[in-house]
């Protein structure tokens, strides 16, 4: 009965954190923490488990979304790739869980022809539910191997959230 009522407060506190990623490793290592102390009846033991679960959970959350962001912007450099200048293409993402998926358009502003790189400057929107979508620039380059990739390791606005 204890233990069902703990892996109760457990989810619970899972749930809970789901709401902001950045509290989902603190609320788990110290549910867990206060668990394993308790179940070890040794304060140590659990605070050492919940420093550890909440390193894990944290570096795990922190792998997904970049992973994801990566994704995302490949797909828009492939999109816009071969686009003439001018020329606006929709792009969309959809990943394996149904959070973060995101579409929105793409255009090519200029081409960067150098000897060193073929790299074109991209305007982009990202389609919000309840707002006009805000527009935001980068740049794409082309790969030796012909692929187009970002070539900006962080575009500078807040909604990437510096997750590079």
């Amino acid at each position: 009965m204890r233990r069902a009522g703990l892996l109760a407060m457990l989810a619970a506190a899972i749930g809970l954190s789901g709401c902001q990623s950045a509290s989902i490793g603190g609320a788990t290592g110290a549910v867990v923490g206060t668990v394993s102390g308790a179940a070890t009846a040794n304060p140590v033991a659990g605070y050492a488990i919940g420093v550890t679960v909440q390193a894990a959970v944290d570096a795990t959350v922190k792998y997904v979304l970049r992973e994801w962001k990566n994704d995302q912007q490949n797909v828009m450099a492939n999109a816009a790739g071969e686009l003439p200048i001018g020329q606006v293409r929709q792009w969309q993402i959809r990943h394996a869980l149904p959070v973060g998926n995101e579409r929105g358009g793409i255009q090519v502003v200029r081409d960067i022809d150098t000897p060193l790189a073929r790299c074109r400057e991209v305007l982009f929107t990202v389609d919000q539910d309840d707002a006009p979508a805000p527009a935001y620039t980068s740049m794409i380059c082309r790969q030796p191997g012909g692929q187009w990739k970002w070539a900006a390791a962080e575009p500078s606005v807040a909604r990437w959230n510096g997750l590079q």
